[in-house]
């Protein structure tokens, strides 16, 4: 009891106080405890086992007891040049008319080299209006045939913003996580004045418009061989209530490996979700061990990959109070993503990573769970390290699943990096409106998140789209998708900076 007590504490002390990286102790493992230290691997009134670590073949040692070379300190290389593509103001500067000639013989001084200095500076952005002037034409001898040409396509019919700004607006939001109220400042600050729910109204109809290209997406992830999946909590209001209540709902990311994203909003964080999200999803699903999945699992049509780091995470939580035995198991993990990352930097072929995962993975699996297996019976199973190692033996065979196909992955991080978008605006922006502001939220966060991931501007993407949509046909809005956009549209497409 003690332990588990002193576990959540310095749990929580690290939450608040510590760093979030795992590369380091967070503790001291010498360091002494204020009112003494119960052996964990003593239950009580029983003799300590024996620590012996397991034993293996010679080869299987030679080859997991490599260490990591020390890392190199890299030599700084200078200040980088200023991009290439950036308009340049050329200011010649001479030296004055007095310098200019030679003191000893009078003669004018010739130019014979220049030295260049180059400051980055910036002009804020301004706005401007499109002003369509349709000139009408009728025939002066008849009456009754008048012509006007057409207003060209637009993404708000009679409304103010262009798609320039609408795409400023939803990128500013959902990219850079700037709350509608600061945007709202800026503008003011270049003498354009909106009120909030005018903001708010552009950018529900971004999200009417961009709806069907996020079901696109989703419909081509349904057919991806693997999918990863995370889910975070967000704080809704319900603006129907006097006063206003607030509740607790949740955003799920899916993400094919094309690298579509997917959000998707629920009232609460049931299996009920993913269970209609993924309803006709037939391949590998990559997620944490939130039970809720398994029923997902249970009809043999959706296969299992668990997350490595989830598992490494439950251990490195435990150094503090089991020092030995949690540093060798965070070794053994470690040494699986070792052939990860040699694969990676070499950049080996998927049948050469497959057979490296198959021959040195399993191998260094084999030997984990048996040291899994002896540390097991001696440990209290409701000890920390005790539901570390429950946890990991109970998820052991999706754990080892990722060895079966190079197009898997060792762990969950994936989605876990594009759930921190969301949870970053959430930081910002703090809650969402009401419901329909939470499933416009997942829109759009669909949206940008996957022009993030697959390398393409949010803005110009948006600003693209925004004039491409309405005279787009539907049953090509496939060619609309980020990573599709970016192959067909994308060089026609100059980026702000370039602009």
């Amino acid at each position: 009891m003690v332990i588990t007590l002193q576990h959540e504490n310095a749990l929580l002390k690290r939450m608040l106080f510590g760093r979030r990286s795992e590369r380091r102790l967070p503790d001291d493992p010498n360091q002494g405890f204020l009112f003494g230290r119960i052996d964990p691997q003593e239950p009580p009134g029983e003799a300590q086992a024996p620590q012996a670590e397991s034993t293996s073949s010679q080869d299987d040692a030679s080859e997991d007891d490599e260490k990591p070379a020390p890392r190199r300190r890299t030599k700084h290389r200078g200040r980088r040049p200023l991009p290439a593509h950036l308009m340049r103001c050329v200011h010649d500067i001479h030296p004055p008319p007095e310098e200019q000639a030679c003191p000893s013989c009078g003669h004018d001084k010739t130019v014979f080299g220049t030295d260049v200095t180059e400051e980055l500076e910036m002009i804020p952005a301004k706005f401007f209006v499109n002003r369509y002037v349709r000139h009408k034409y009728a025939c002066p001898h008849c009456t009754g045939s008048v012509s006007q040409g057409p207003l060209p396509p637009r993404p708000m019919d009679k409304g103010i913003p262009g798609p320039g700004v609408l795409a400023d607006v939803v990128a500013s939001k959902y990219a850079e996580h700037l709350p509608l109220y600061r945007l709202q400042e800026r503008y003011r600050r270049a003498k354009v004045d909106f009120s909030l729910s005018t903001f708010c109204n552009w950018v529900d109809h971004v999200a009417g418009l961009t709806a069907p290209i996020v079901e696109a997406m989703k419909q081509q992830l349904l057919f991806s061989r693997k999918v990863h999946t995370d889910d975070t909590p967000i704080t809704v209001l319900d603006p129907n209530t006097e006063p206003v209540h607030s509740r607790k709902g949740y955003m799920w990311a899916y993400i094919s490996e094309h690298g579509d994203v997917v959000f998707d909003f629920t009232n609460s964080h049931t299996r009920d979700g993913p269970a209609s999200f993924l309803a006709d999803y037939q391949g590998y699903l990559q997620a944490d061990g939130f039970s809720g999945y398994d029923g997902i699992y249970a009809g043999g049509l959706v296969w299992e990959v668990a997350c490595w780091a989830h598992a490494r995470r439950k251990f490195y939580d435990t150094l503090v109070h089991y020092p030995t035995e949690a540093q060798r198991v965070l070794d053994l993990i470690g040494s699986l993503y070792g052939v990860e990352t040699r694969a990676k930097k070499l950049r080996v072929s998927d049948e050469k990573l497959l057979a490296w995962r198959q021959r040195f993975s399993r191998r260094r699996l084999q030997r984990l769970r048996r040291y899994l297996d002896e540390l097991s019976v001696r440990v209290l199973p409701k000890s920390p390290l005790g539901k570390a190692i429950s946890y990991t033996l109970n998820n052991w065979k999706a754990l080892n699943r990722y060895t079966e196909a190079a197009f898997l992955d060792i762990d969950n991080n994936l989605s876990e990096r594009q759930i921190k978008q969301m949870v970053i605006g959430r930081k910002n922006w703090m809650f969402a409106g009401s419901e329909h502001g939470a499933r416009n939220a997942a829109i759009l966060f669909s949206i940008v998140v996957s022009c993030k991931l697959g390398g393409v501007d949010p803005f110009a993407y948006l600003r693209d789209i925004l004039t491409r949509l309405p005279r787009h046909s539907a049953d090509h809005i496939h060619e609309l998708i980020p990573r599709e956009w970016k192959k067909r549209f994308g060089s026609q497409t100059a980026t702000p900076a370039a602009a």
